[in-house]
């Protein structure tokens, strides 16, 4: 991994000086270059690459609870159905 004192310049932006070094590329970046993703430098392009695997993970959680409450509505509506059934069954 490259020292800051070794790279001084940012990757993208020669002309200004490197802030931080990027914590998964290892580039190193300017202060415009540079954001906080939780407490960890990241450059634009890792930035995209981590929001973007926030979004499927959420998705996937999404996903699964519809899944997982449709498939409680459905038993529950079955369990109904049969309680009202043996109900109207004794009734008549």
């Amino acid at each position: 991994m490259p020292s800051l004192a070794a790279a001084t310049r940012c990757f993208s932006h020669p002309d200004r000086p490197a802030l931080a070094i990027c914590v998964d590329c290892h580039k190193p970046i300017c202060q415009s270059c540079s954001t906080l993703w939780e407490g960890l430098h990241l450059c634009v392009g890792c930035l995209a690459k981590k929001r973007a695997g926030v979004g499927e993970h959420r998705f996937f959680w999404r996903s699964t609870l519809v899944v997982t409450t449709s498939a409680a509505l459905l038993v529950a509506l079955t369990v109904l159905r049969a309680w009202i059934g043996a109900v109207l069954a004794e009734a008549f």
